[in-house]
């Protein structure tokens, strides 16, 4: 038998976490008949309790709002979506604190969520912006929890935890042959019974060893883990000699991904885990929100490459100078756009200058992740109160900066 056994259990479950690759139909998709609908359905609220739940309310009074704005041939596809999207609200159970629901004929995508969503609806467009901003803001993380004889390391994403990897040391002791009796030496001599002692410390020498090689283990599986699933966040827990020698094990590059460092009680449930660890993933994700904002707004300032507000931001995806976008959660505002040719424009007109036919007014929100995609660039979506510096809610980081936008600046 093996000195040291290594149990491990991976999970399956990884799929719960969602991909942007997921909303990539909704994205290049031309539809403009998708109701986007988000909703705070938390259970734990009081107004969320008993059969006149808030959200039911609200919902029922923003969707007559929406039907109302929808004329013409359109209107009666709405209409029967409209109602199966309320008839599913009043009557499925919450399987979870947030709610998104994407809906048309012929379409219905559903994401329930652990943490709770703005309520809004819009008609048009897909409006991914919401739930954008949630797999930025839940972005995924991993823990390791590493104590003297077990291991875990768990993914959260989007508010959940799953185990991906449970790893015990097992010590079998019955090969770890020692001499009988006291050894001919001094202590023997004299009648000083020191054998035993240094049995004991051959014994816990041994008990060390394979506890560093226990440890060396689990960095290199933490390692594998955070590289094979493209996670560049982890949190450590557990005991503080354990967390000690796996962050020395850890190669450098790895190390310098580990955000903070909590207190894990022995076998700490998933519930314990996610609960210690999931204000540290958002202070952390937080904080680089303000700076990147505040690092936007220096380039702007300066004059270098960035810019804020939508004028300007616009202005720069059109020329194809954007690197990434930076948006509001709570982004507002239209943009008007002609539905022959495509034209756009931040400014208020009522025909194309192109082809002169009728220009329409969109939320700016339901064509954004397109035009984003269509220029590819990147949309970085950020929530309080790091917005709440961002001018117009929108912002861009450029790749470069034109010429006469240069000379602007310095003038």
């Amino acid at each position: 038998m093996s000195v040291m056994a290594i149990a491990t259990a991976r999970s399956v479950e990884v799929g719960l976490m969602i991909d942007v690759k997921e909303l990539d139909d909704l994205i290049d998709g031309t539809r403009q008949d998708i109701f986007s609908v988000f909703l705070d359905v938390d259970p734990t609220k009081p107004e969320h309790q008993g059969p006149k739940r808030a959200y039911r309310i609200w919902l029922h009074q923003a969707m007559r709002q929406a039907l109302a704005g929808i004329v013409g041939p359109a209107r009666d596809a709405a209409l029967r979506t409209g109602r199966k999207v309320l008839a599913h609200v009043d009557t499925a159970p919450s399987r979870g604190r947030g709610l998104a629901i994407f809906a048309a004929p012929r379409l219905w995508r559903e994401y329930s969520l652990p943490f709770p969503l703005p309520n809004s609806v819009q008609y048009g467009r897909a409006d991914l912006v919401p739930l954008l901003w949630a797999i930025s803001e839940y972005k995924t993380y991993a823990v390791v929890a590493v104590y003297l004889d077990h291991a875990r390391i768990a993914v959260a994403h989007l508010g959940r935890t799953v185990v991906i990897e449970d790893e015990t040391l097992e010590l079998d002791t019955r090969d770890w042959r020692f001499k009988s009796g006291r050894p001919g030496t001094f202590t023997r001599r004299t009648g000083v019974g020191a054998g035993r002692g240094a049995q004991a410390d051959t014994f816990d020498s041994r008990v060390d060893e394979h506890r560093r090689q226990f440890w060396r283990r689990v960095a290199h599986a933490a390692a594998r883990t955070l590289v094979d699933l493209h996670i560049d966040r982890v949190i450590m827990g557990g005991s503080e000699e354990a967390v000690t020698a796996v962050l020395e094990f850890l190669p450098e590059a790895i190390r310098a991904q580990v955000i903070d460092t909590v207190t894990l009680p022995s076998y700490a449930t998933l519930a314990d885990v996610q609960e210690r660890t999931l204000p540290v993933a958002l202070a952390d994700h937080h904080r680089r929100e303000s700076a990147l904002v505040a690092g936007l707004r220096a380039r702007d300032e300066a004059g270098g490459r960035g810019v804020v507000g939508l004028a300007a931001t616009f202005m720069s995806l059109m020329q194809g100078e954007v690197k990434t976008l930076v948006v509001a959660r709570d982004l507002d505002g239209d943009i008007w756009r002609c539905a022959q040719c495509e034209y756009l424009s931040t400014e208020r007109t009522r025909t194309c200058p192109g082809c002169g036919k009728a220009v329409d007014r969109v939320p700016l929100r339901q064509v954004l992740p397109t035009l984003a995609r269509r220029h590819g660039v990147g949309i970085e979506v950020v929530g309080s109160p790091a917005s709440s510096q961002l001018t117009d809610g929108i912002g861009a980081l450029l790749r470069y900066r034109a010429p006469h936008e240069v000379d602007e600046v310095a003038r």
